[in-house]
């Protein structure tokens, strides 16, 4: 009833305080429905699980709204092939272990509280060891720029930053721009590159 109403007023207003003064981030595992998809909007960063639809309402109600059967799952509405070509989720995970390891990898690049540095761990990958990787003048993916990438003889070619530290996130949207966050000599970076490839999508 409006206790119920008021109660999820006060929770969103909550997250959408929280959002500026504090990390927040969601972890999606399974149908999030009604002020649930709210709230994780709100919070901006987003792990979704393959099985965990983000729905204002199911896709019943809609149906009967509509007067026709349009839509057969909640994964039409808020699956994760709606949410993350539209760039609300910034990661989709097959299982819970991978959802959690995936927040403990956000979680390394964020400061303590707000008025801290973010942390900086020795790397084991030496700060003035050479970059083996070189760019060709054909097309080529800019990950292997930035993560390094294995030839066709099986030998690594180092990248720009820290081996093994590169993530992507927003994979499936704004397929023109590469982003992510990595470590260079220890020290968290955020990463944006540009994808000079073509590619299409067909509908």
């Amino acid at each position: 009833g409006v206790e119920n109403l008021r109660g999820s007023g006060m929770i969103a207003g909550e997250t959408s305080r929280a959002y500026d003064e504090t990390f927040t981030l969601s972890f999606v595992t399974g149908r999030s429905v009604g002020i649930g998809a709210y709230l994780v909007r709100l919070g901006k960063r987003v792990i979704q699980m393959v099985d965990g639809p983000m729905i204002l309402t199911g896709y019943s109600a809609l149906n009967k709204l509509l007067g026709k059967e349009v839509y057969t799952s909640q994964d039409q509405l808020g699956g994760p092939q709606v949410m993350h070509p539209n760039g609300v989720s910034h990661e989709i995970v097959p299982n819970d272990q991978e959802g959690v390891h995936s927040m403990l990898d956000w979680l390394a690049y964020t400061p303590k509280d707000i008025k801290s540095a973010s942390p900086i761990i020795a790397a084991s990958d030496p700060v003035d060891r050479e970059i083996d990787f070189v760019p060709p003048k054909t097309p080529y993916d800019p990950r292997h720029m930035l993560a390094g990438t294995t030839d066709e003889k099986g030998n690594f070619l180092t990248g720009f930053f820290d081996k093994g530290t590169f993530k992507e996130y927003l994979a499936g949207w704004g397929k023109s721009v590469v982003v992510g966050r990595a470590k260079l000599g220890g020290i968290p970076m955020g990463v944006i590159a540009v994808e000079t490839r073509l590619s299409n999508r067909i509908i």
